[in-house]
């Protein structure tokens, strides 16, 4: 699989994420809720610390993620602009709605913390704190997962996805 594939959510991906379906265990669910449209292969293998192209690949196989044309037009069939609006039935997406300015380290970091302790209350406190401890951008995205992990496991799917629309969306 292409390194620099980018992926994001179907319809269907952001339902299972809320109804729980048999064939999404913790590990698939979990990678699942970190795709955004934003993030390559190669940034998901160094999240997970594995090869993340087989996990991408099952959910690409279950109808709940999708290749980004627009981004990788080129890699899946060579010329985006001569499919006509698509490569290999992947819309392209034409009409995005352009993403907010990435903050800087330390106000991003404080994002993050307020809006855990907005959310778990008393209960984020040690999350809260580990955000404060990380000294780059890179240990900030390191620590997302656990964030993701900890909003779902205390609130629901629809806090992650504002936390991913909202917060996740202007880290550096």
């Amino acid at each position: 699989m292409d390194k620099q594939l980018i992926f994001f959510k179907t319809d269907q991906g952001r339902e299972a994420l809320t109804s729980r379906p048999a064939g999404l265990g913790p590990r698939l669910r979990s990678l699942l809720i970190m795709v955004d449209g934003k993030r390559s292969v190669a940034e998901f293998d160094k999240l997970l610390g594995a090869d993340a192209a087989p996990l991408l690949e099952q959910l690409a196989a279950q109808g709940w993620v999708e290749s980004d044309a627009a981004t990788t037009g080129a890699a899946l069939n060579g010329a985006a602009g001569a499919a006509g609006g698509a490569v290999s039935g992947v819309p392209v997406l034409t009409d995005a709605v352009p993403a907010a300015p990435a903050l800087p380290f330390a106000d991003a970091r404080r994002l993050v913390v307020r809006f855990v302790n907005d959310q778990l209350g008393p209960m984020g406190e040690p999350l809260a704190m580990r955000v404060e401890g990380c000294k780059t951008p890179a240990d900030l995205q390191a620590i997302l997962p656990r964030v993701r992990d900890g909003l779902l496991n205390f609130k629901n799917a629809a806090t992650v996805a504002q936390f991913d629309q909202d917060v996740a969306s202007r880290l550096p």
